[in-house]
């Protein structure tokens, strides 16, 4: 049952244009065209975790202790504090227009009183 499900799975019906078959695409020394293999998987995704290993060990021993000396503080990013304003324009209209999202002077030191 498990062979009939797979062989309807890959038929070369649909998979494949029309007069080739998986014998056409399969990889060898005697084919005229190259086509890709399953098997040129085994250098990149290899290759892949090795270059995101030495990026983690470069960043923790090295950019980051360098970082340091320069002065630089290792902060996470502030919350945005709350402003009621914003959150009652946002809340009221659903389709915010580009002309909502800026405030005059006035209404921003107005907004800065109350946080």
């Amino acid at each position: 049952m498990l062979r009939t499900l797979l062989n309807k799975f890959w038929d070369e019906d649909v998979w494949l244009p029309p007069n080739t078959t998986w014998e056409d695409i399969t990889p060898g020394p005697d084919k005229a065209v190259v086509y890709a293999d399953y098997r040129h998987l085994l250098y990149p995704i290899p290759l892949a975790f090795v270059l995101i290993l030495l990026r983690h060990t470069l960043e923790k021993y090295w950019f980051a202790p360098f970082g340091k000396s320069l002065g630089i503080k290792n902060t996470r990013p502030k919350k945005t504090p709350n402003n009621p304003k914003l959150e009652a324009a946002y809340i009221e209209c659903p389709k915010i227009k580009h002309k909502q999202l800026f405030l005059s002077k006035d209404e921003v030191n107005v907004a800065q009183i109350f946080m």
